[in-house]
């Protein structure tokens, strides 16, 4: 009996093919789609490095206006004081008049009119003298304000680099989800290292603040104002000065307005602790037929922070017609500074303000010029196992002892390790460039920080070669790892 000739031995091998075609494809269409998503997610990342950079130079830009503004506040403020010490001497020469015509017999009439007149501008002296505290108060006050301005928008700063749901990373990545079926899988990861880049840069090192202030306390009336012509006049104080024949001269007049902790003509900022103005002169008054009269004749104002009675607003000589400083509780209110608070960095009338760490020179940490990391996540976990048809997963024994397994997800490797998460990052830099000025140090006082994208290996810190450890502290889990094994064997990818 004759068998029939076997069949099917096509169908089988054309199973076989198909299987593996079906396999090809799906691995074609799965790695991709990564590939799509992974430049999706490194655009995310980019796009929020260069964000961060950009808002940290416009914040330092900002921060560096603010701070001359807050020095103009303080000149302002050195020239109410400067005003204020100023027309002091005017009190204090009309007190050195009233002793020359005291000793002068030819001068009694002199005497009368000098009372008469001091009594008529009293109350507009001290209607004046008052205001002139409030200002300078006030100014103050607003130079606070610029140094809170400063502190918040650092903070809102910090928070837009940290990584968090308000960093620039978060914001960016929900803006690219919009339509996507799983809008929450592409996240942003935390970076630590960009706040503290951001904190160092602008802590530690020598301030410029006080010095900046000092060099530029506006017109030579405020910072060294020399002497005074010989009064004449033919009303007021000096008519009735000139009226009897009498005649003031200054020698060696002068005076100024600075921060201190001590009184002295031209004191420096080193020890912001009062704002001072003085004057100082020798006063010589002379009358017919008298012999010259000469006196030692200081004035100045001493405002602080403190609330207590250690403002001061004085005059000599002193008589006791016009006195030496200003009447009962006004010597302690009238010039009074605003107060400083927290007390532990108190006494201080300078205006605090945000600075620059120029103590960090270094060139392996870019002079402190603040390096941002944008740490984008996309988690395929979110997803599950049956979103995309060409993710495949499934089994198959070709004989009783074997076990295999195909799965396309992505998730985990063979040995169990987990990659189900994606990780894109990112570096920008904020960095100090005023154009043909290459060797100017960065600073917080001019307004020319600019941003870019860098390497994530471009200072010390991110170089795994030299010792850091930025990226792999950042990037984390088998990233981390990877990375490492990479740099270990040879690989320049970020560089």
């Amino acid at each position: 009996m004759s068998r029939p000739p076997p069949r099917g031995q096509a169908m089988v091998l054309f199973c076989l093919t198909l299987l593996l075609v079906t396999v090809m494809v799906c691995l074609t269409l799965s790695f991709s789609m990564k590939v799509r998503e992974k430049m999706e997610t490194q655009s995310v990342a980019d796009l929020a490095a260069y964000s961060s950079a950009v808002a940290t130079a416009r914040t330092f830009n900002s921060i560096a206006l603010m701070r001359r503004a807050q020095t103009a506040h303080l000149v302002a403020m050195s020239g109410v004081l400067s005003l204020t010490s100023w027309t002091s001497m005017m009190r204090a020469n009309l007190n050195a008049a009233r002793m020359a015509a005291q000793g002068c017999p030819a001068a009694a009439e002199a005497l009368v009119a000098l009372d008469e007149q001091n009594a008529a501008i009293e109350r507009k002296w001290h209607e004046l003298d008052a205001r002139a505290g409030v200002q300078a108060y006030n100014i103050q006050t607003l130079g606070g304000h610029l140094s809170s301005m400063q502190g918040e928008m650092f903070g809102r700063l910090r928070e837009g680099v940290a990584g968090g749901d308000a960093s620039f990373v978060a914001q960016l990545a929900s803006m690219a989800s919009k339509g996507s079926r799983f809008h929450e899988e592409l996240r942003a990861g935390p970076t630590q290292v960009s706040v503290n880049e951001l904190v160092h840069a602008t802590s530690g090192g020598n301030s410029h603040g006080l010095d900046m202030a000092m060099a530029t306390r506006g017109y030579v009336f405020t910072t060294s104002r020399q002497g005074l012509p010989a009064f004449a006049g033919d009303k007021g104080i000096l008519g009735a000065l000139g009226a009897a024949g009498g005649r003031a001269r200054i020698i060696g007049g002068g005076g100024s307005s600075y921060w201190g902790s001590a009184l002295g003509h031209g004191g420096r900022a080193d020890k912001a602790w009062f704002t001072w103005a003085e004057d100082h002169a020798l006063v010589e008054v002379t009358f017919p037929g008298c012999a010259p009269f000469r006196v030692r004749a200081t004035a100045g104002i001493k405002a602080t922070d403190l609330e207590d009675g250690s403002d001061n607003h004085w005059w000599t000589p002193a008589s006791p017609t016009l006195g030496a400083e200003d009447p009962g509780m006004e010597k302690q209110y009238r010039h009074s500074l605003q107060s400083c608070w927290p007390r532990i960095y108190c006494p201080s009338t300078f205006i605090g303000g945000m600075t620059y760490n120029t103590a960090d020179d270094s060139n392996g940490n870019l002079w402190a010029q603040p390096k941002l990391f944008a740490l984008a996540h996309r988690d395929y976990k979110v997803r599950g196992l049956r979103s995309d048809p060409w993710n495949l997963l499934f089994r198959f024994r070709f004989t009783p002892e074997s076990n295999g397994t195909f799965d396309s997800h992505g998730l985990h490797l063979a040995d169990g390790t987990d990659i189900s998460v994606q990780a894109a990052l990112a570096t920008g830099l904020a960095y100090y460039h005023r154009r043909g000025r290459w060797n100017e140090p960065p600073n917080l006082w001019n307004p020319f920080w600019r941003a870019t994208l860098v390497a994530a290996d471009i200072d010390t810190g991110g170089d795994l070669r030299r010792g850091g450890t930025d990226i792999p502290d950042t990037v984390g889990g088998p990233a981390a790892e990877a990375y490492r094994q990479l740099i270990s064997a040879g690989y320049k990818g970020v560089h």
